[in-house]
């Protein structure tokens, strides 16, 4: 015997390719089995569990343990992990250190910058950090600007990510000092129609050539940026309108640890300070003294910007910070991804996930639907978590990634999920606070049914926001 919620309950069996459901309903059940994609039915692409928080009883499932590509649901593993483990205040570090004696206003041996992971780290980050030079009186550094990522191995593109994927600003190369998602700007202004544009880089120091092959028309028409081989130069080519204020494209930094110090070179003279020196890649020496550590904002913040936007490079570096943390400098993937395996272990998730990274990019990543619906559970039942997942996912038709979806429908503001989509894989896990005040945690993952399976996912929650509260469930022999 067990308490079903008499509103909605399909079994699949395993075993076959059987639905098992009450006849109370039939009509109903009907109804709901009809929104399953007919390809899902008969080659198991589709995986579903839905249980309620409020009874702790099993509503729906639909190949449970079969594992999928999840996408960017990966994301729910890296967060839960990492707030349980490094705990929601933790904050990530950029040292900055003085490689000898400091002497009226004059910093010897070169300016040190070690990188801890920090994804955050912006361009005004480095513009605050420059005025706090300027007030502890520092004039002038000798020895150029030694930047450090060795907190990190120099692995910088996760195995199982397309080689196609590789330099698009989703997928940026991960170091353990980066700036601004390790991304730039190329800004494109029109001259006169038949003469190149005027092109501009932010922010300003980015250490990169551009070769301008691009032109002013009347009309107009498409520009690209095309990185030649070597890594360190550009070419902007095609046409812009004279009409067209400007045009900016986002371009993936070759080389995340220079770009960081060749963009604070730059500020620090912005600001006043002379860098008398070159930008190189070292390992800051035992005898360093700190001049200055700034620390990123706390981690449930980082994890908010993380799930809402699904911000990739965020989960990277917070995979590469827990094995670096946890097992040993330098973080890397398989350290990472060793503690999250760990941790989901330690809170009884076994055998049905295998991952390689911490956003979701790996093609390899393989997670069942009852692996991500334990973690929520888990994540929902933690009180020092708690608030702080929940608020990290994007609310339907309000914000991150479900802004625009479930707009005028029961569903908006009734869901909190974690999106994730690549080629040939639509996910969606997450809580829904249905009309009866049960809260459902729910995962939806479907590989090869393209746009069915939003549809799919579309109907199932407009379905259930009307279950199941405690005056719904009766005892059922299955």
């Amino acid at each position: 015997m067990k308490r079903i919620c008499a509103t909605f309950l399909v079994l699949v069996l395993l075993s076959s390719s059987q639905i098992v459901f009450s006849n109370s309903n039939s009509e109903y059940y009907h109804k709901i089995l009809q929104s399953i994609p007919k390809e899902a039915l008969s080659n198991g692409r589709l995986g579903v569990v839905v249980k309620s928080l409020t009874t702790d009883e099993l509503i729906f499932q639909y190949n449970p343990d079969k594992l999928f590509v999840p996408a960017s649901n990966v994301k729910v593993l890296t967060s839960v992990t990492a707030l349980s483990i490094l705990k929601p205040d933790y904050r990530f570090k950029t040292v900055f250190y003085s490689g000898g004696d400091v002497t009226q206003g004059v910093i010897h041996g070169g300016l040190y910058i070690k990188g801890y992971g920090d994804p955050t780290l912006s361009t005004q980050h480095l513009e605050t950090i420059a005025e706090e030079f300027k007030s502890l009186g520092v004039k002038e550094i000798k020895g150029g600007i030694i930047v450090d990522d060795s907190y990190f191995d120099n692995i910088r593109y996760g195995k199982g990510w397309k080689e196609k994927w590789k330099g698009d600003v989703f997928s940026p190369p991960i170091s353990a000092l980066s700036l601004n998602y390790n991304t730039f700007y190329i800004k494109v202004y029109p001259s006169k129609p038949g003469r190149i544009p005027i092109v501009a880089l932010e922010p300003k120091g980015t250490n990169v050539n551009v070769i301008n092959k691009a032109i002013t028309t009347n009309k107009g028409g498409r520009l690209t940026a095309v990185w030649l081989e070597g890594g360190k130069t550009i070419k902007l080519d095609g046409s812009i309108s004279r009409r067209t204020p400007s045009y900016t494209l986002e371009i993936t930094t070759r080389n995340p640890t220079l770009y960081a110090g060749s963009a604070f070179k730059r500020i620090l003279d912005d600001a006043g300070i002379r860098v008398e020196g070159y930008v190189t890649v070292g390992v800051v020496p035992d005898w360093a003294g700190v001049l200055y550590t700034h620390f990123s904002d706390p981690l449930y913040l980082i994890i908010a910007e993380f799930n809402k936007n699904s911000v990739n490079i965020i989960g990277e570096n917070i995979i590469k910070t827990l094995g670096a943390t946890i097992i040993g400098e330098p973080g890397t993937w398989e350290k990472g991804t060793e503690v999250v395996s760990n941790f989901l272990h330690e809170i009884g998730i076994k055998d049905s996930f295998e991952i390689f990274d911490g956003s979701g990019l790996s093609l390899l990543n393989r997670v069942s639907p009852n692996a991500i619906t334990d973690v929520l559970e888990y994540a929902y039942n933690n009180q020092v978590i708690s608030l702080k997942f929940l608020n990290s996912l994007s609310i339907g038709g309000v914000d991150g990634t479900l802004k625009k979806r479930f707009r005028r429908s029961e569903v908006e503001g009734r869901v909190m999920a974690k999106t994730g989509h690549l080629s040939n894989v639509n996910a969606l896990s997450g809580y829904l606070f249905t009309k009866s005040g049960d809260v459902l945690v729910f995962s939806i993952l479907a590989n090869g049914l393209g746009s069915k399976a939003t549809s799919f996912q579309n109907s199932l929650l407009g379905e259930l926001v009307d279950c199941c509260g405690r005056d719904n469930i009766r005892d059922s022999s299955l």
